[in-house]
Order: C-alpha cells, then structure tokens, then sequence
C-alpha cells in the first residue's frame, strides 16, 4: 500500500473513531466510497435485511445474505456455486474465520469484501483498476470498529 492510501486509510480510522455523531450513510460514503478503492458498499441488517445505508442502487437480497451467514459455518456450498453480491456472481477465494469473505469475478477483475459483524454485513465492491487490498483493509477495520461497538 502506498503513502496516499495509508494516509487516507488512517485519516478515516480516526475520524471513525472521534466522531460520536456518525451515521449509518458515513460509514458507506465517508469511510467506504471516498476512498476511491470501493465502488458499490451496504451496511444491512443481518436479522431482517433491511438496508442501513448503502451506495446508490446497491444491496444484497435477504437470499444472499443468508447464503453468506451459512457460508460462514459450511463454506463448500458457496465455493462451489459462488457468490452472489447484489445479483452480481463472484468467485469465493477466502473465508477467514467467521467474519471475512472474499470473491473475484475473473472476468472483469472486479471483487467484492463482505464482512460480518453480530447485528449486520458490511458489503463492499470494487472494480479492476481499484487496488483490492485497499478495499479489504478499509472493509476489516470499519468491521472490527462496528463489532467492538456491539453491531
């Protein structure tokens, strides 16, 4: 990661974490879609679905949200399939532990980050071009921040 992204990336985390007025659409705008590596991101709810805040467009169905919660206990059903983001197909090329999932469409080099909190799923997507550990980064720290603040 270059100088740029590591100063964005930092400047976020801090504004993340000293801001006690953030809402739901910051976390999506500010942290995600600002920093120019994630191009669709949601924050939904993991009980009912419901849309906390997401990108113009962008969210998953309560299906795929679904399929990602149960992708975390048994993950060959996903591998074999692939995922769905937003209607969008992608290649699962990790699971890490119970939180953190990732897919690659080979075809156009986009991928998606999704990571699962108690209370909701952070969803991001980036096209080619966008650096994919950047996405990932940013998606694992607002992730961790949220689930140590109890979602």
């Amino acid at each position: 990661m270059d100088a740029e992204a590591a100063a964005a990336r930092d400047l976020r985390r801090e504004f993340v974490e000293t801001s006690s007025s953030f809402s739901w659409n910051d976390y999506v705008t500010v942290v995600l879609m600002e920093s120019g590596h994630v191009s669709s991101a949601s924050v939904q709810s993991l009980e009912s679905g419901t849309l906390w805040a997401g990108s113009s467009g962008f969210k998953l169905s309560y299906a795929e949200i679904k399929a990602i919660q149960e992708a975390f206990n048994e993950d060959s059903p996903l591998r074999l399939q692939g995922l769905l983001v937003a209607g969008r197909p992608f290649t699962v090329t990790r699971v890490s532990g119970l939180r953190l999932l990732v897919g690659r469409d080979a075809k156009t080099g986009a991928g998606a980050v999704v990571y699962m909190c108690r209370r909701c799923l952070i969803t991001a997507v980036y096209e080619e071009g966008n650096h994919p550990g950047t996405c990932y980064n940013l998606v694992t720290q607002l992730g961790d921040y949220l689930l140590n603040s109890g979602f």
